[in-house]
């Protein structure tokens, strides 16, 4: 009896424990450890050899590399978050407009999504090959080129942006569109009744009620920008180039240069500045405490006879618009020329976002490895077999490593994260402190945690392991799945873990007996997301392992599928790079992920901006 009513008191504490353990150990104590060596003097294998002061730092300022690889980070977060969102409230707005077609635009809208970002880069560099590439084909079609896309430095940046935008512009595509359906039908109705014209509708009516999602979307695309790097490392083939280096790169590549260790950590230091404002008001835009019923969430009085909405998006942020006068002057569109303008975005956005796969399957079907029409001048059948033949042949050692360590992490970070956010959820563990640790992990860059981590493993003999990636890869997967599961138990009545309890359970077999297995789907979810975290992964596989896995007990090699598309694959001497191969070994590599990501794709947005399972 005594037992169980200790277990019962700390039944939440209890719970929450191995999570919260996880992210000391692999998050609070790395951070600490890389602002620590960003006041250091640091050695071989970052060994201690006194404080610096601020001497890291000085140097960091006076770098004009830093200086410029700043302000290219500024320029290009700046303009992939405004055309991402731009582009998805255009996108967003043209698909609730058309009717027919509308699922086939929406899931060739969302498809960038399925290529890991490592492919998107292979794709790309293909696409924008000066002599084999489409882009450049067309545009010598008028006289013009080679344009030398991703070498030439003053369009070296833009290209930059154009790929990532291509990439992260369909979730922020979802996240609009989920918060453009959620308009209730009767304001739109009343807009209509009111005689309102197209524009007033939607500054009045449209703008106000999505505006809690523009913001998280707003930061969510900032939170992408501030730590990319999968893209830019495949470009720059792991090189250093000024003119497109963001600031995670410039980090990544001085914390391997002798005598450049503290800069790099106090690059490290100062990204994470920034990166932790972001995560700061992402932190306040998704409302935490809200959420957790920590906070009073009534609507308030207000003039009786007015509709009242609930916004899911449950954003602590408000945007005041002006109903009378605006910026831009009132104006009507007549219903068929709003419908036209709907589906040529729509058709224009489609053709962007669909033609790299196209391109890719074109490539992967030349045998000879390198396409020089639009079209393949051999039999495509017998290309496709020879290229996805020797993909496999030459990335089973990586494929396998990923296969297997992706299911385990998932397993390891549900076992820890399940629990856990039902004690946040349910018994309010840490109040908002802990879950708000969680999604402020989630937006720092991943080479705040690097270096600490790396020295470790390092250390301890576990380079170019399995169990080191199964080790660090929760990281990535933790922050969101906790957050999406401390919805949907919000979605559980307490009634259901109350009557277990008056049955005779203790709190923690309730919670494993009888609501564990009611929120098996976004069990499901949460353990997907998991897979596609750990699957997708690249800095630290690219860090960590040494050599592919060579089928020996116990395992060792842990270049990981990413790892294998980012290698240069080459034929005879290595002097000239086999695009079939290449394009064939990015789309084997993506199978995995389109499979996921297809059941994946409405749950991880619904998680995300409403946490929960109904509807």
């Amino acid at each position: 009896m005594a037992a169980r009513k200790w277990t019962d008191k700390y039944a939440g504490a209890l719970l929450a424990a191995p999570f919260t353990a996880y992210l000391l150990g692999f998050t609070a104590i790395p951070i600490a450890v890389s602002v620590f060596l960003s006041f250091s003097k640091v050695g071989a294998m970052y060994n201690w050899e006194g404080f610096a002061g601020l001497s890291n730092y000085a140097r960091l300022f006076r770098d004009p590399f830093f200086a410029q690889t700043f302000e290219n980070t500024l320029i290009y977060a700046a303009s992939v978050m405004a055309v991402d969102v731009c582009l998805a409230l255009v996108l967003a707005l043209s698909v609730e407009r058309v009717r027919a077609g509308r699922s086939v635009f929406s899931v060739l809208l969302a498809s960038p999504m399925l290529l890991p970002a490592v492919v998107t880069a292979v794709v790309w560099e293909i696409i924008m090959d000066p002599y084999v590439g489409p882009l450049d084909f067309f545009l010598r079609l008028f006289g013009v080129g080679p344009v030398g896309w991703l070498s030439n430095p003053g369009l070296a940046l833009i290209s930059l942006i154009i790929i990532s935008v291509w990439q992260t512009a369909p979730l922020a595509f979802l996240l609009v569109l989920a918060g453009v359906r959620s308009i209730p039908p009767q304001l739109k109705e009343a807009a209509q009744v009111d005689g309102l014209s197209s524009w007033a509708t939607f500054r009045e009516v449209t703008l106000p009620v999505i505006a809690p999602s523009l913001v998280v979307t707003v930061l969510m695309v900032l939170i992408s920008s501030f730590r990319a790097f999968d893209i830019l490392f495949v470009i720059n083939e792991g090189g250093f180039r000024a003119y497109n280096a963001l600031l995670v790169y410039y980090s990544y590549v001085y914390a391997f240069v002798p005598g450049y260790q503290g800069e790099s950590m106090a690059a490290a230091v100062v990204l994470a500045l920034i990166s932790s404002v972001i995560g700061v008001l992402f932190i306040q835009a998704v409302g935490i405490r809200e959420r957790l019923g920590l906070k009073g969430t009534g609507e308030g009085g207000g003039q009786r006879g007015r509709l009242r909405v609930r916004n899911p998006f449950r954003s602590r942020f408000s945007v005041h618009l002006p109903s009378s006068s605006s910026l831009i002057p009132d104006f009507n569109l007549p219903p068929r020329l709003s419908l036209s303008l709907a589906y040529a975005a729509l058709i224009l956005a489609s053709a962007f976002a669909f033609f790299p796969f196209l391109w890719a399957l074109v490539t992967a079907s030349n045998s000879a490895g390198v396409v020089m029409t639009l079209l393949p001048h051999n039999n495509p059948i017998s290309g496709l077999a020879k290229n996805f033949s020797q993909a496999v042949a030459q990335g089973a050692p990586y494929l396998v490593t990923s296969l297997v360590v992706a299911p385990v992490v998932s397993a390891l970070s549900v076992l820890m994260e399940a629990p856990a956010a039902y004690a946040i959820a349910r018994y309010k563990v840490g109040g908002a402190k802990l879950l708000g640790w969680a999604l402020y992990v989630y937006a720092l860059p991943s080479i705040i945690f690097l270096i600490p981590i790396y020295t470790f493993v390092s250390r301890v003999g576990l380079l170019n392991s399995w169990l080191a990636l199964i080790m660090i890869y929760p990281i990535f997967a933790l922050p969101l799945g906790v957050w999406m599961l401390v919805g949907f138990y919000k979605d559980v009545p307490k009634e259901v873990d109350e009557s277990a309890q008056v049955d005779g359970k203790t709190k923690i077999q309730a919670f494993f007996d009888v609501v564990l297995p009611m929120v098996k789907p976004a069990l499901a979810v949460a353990a997907f997301f998991a897979v596609l975290s750990s699957y997708t992964e690249f800095m630290f596989a690219v860090t960590i392992g040494t050599t592919p896995y060579t089928f020996g007990f116990p395992p060792t090699g842990a270049e990981t599928a990413t790892v294998f598309v980012a290698e240069a694959l080459t034929t005879g001497s290595g002097e000239i790079t086999n695009y079939g191969l290449l394009s064939a070994a990015g789309l084997l590599v993506s199978l995995p992920v389109i499979a996921i990501m297809a059941f994946l794709q409405k749950y991880i947005v619904r998680g995300l901006l409403f946490g929960g399972i109904k509807g």
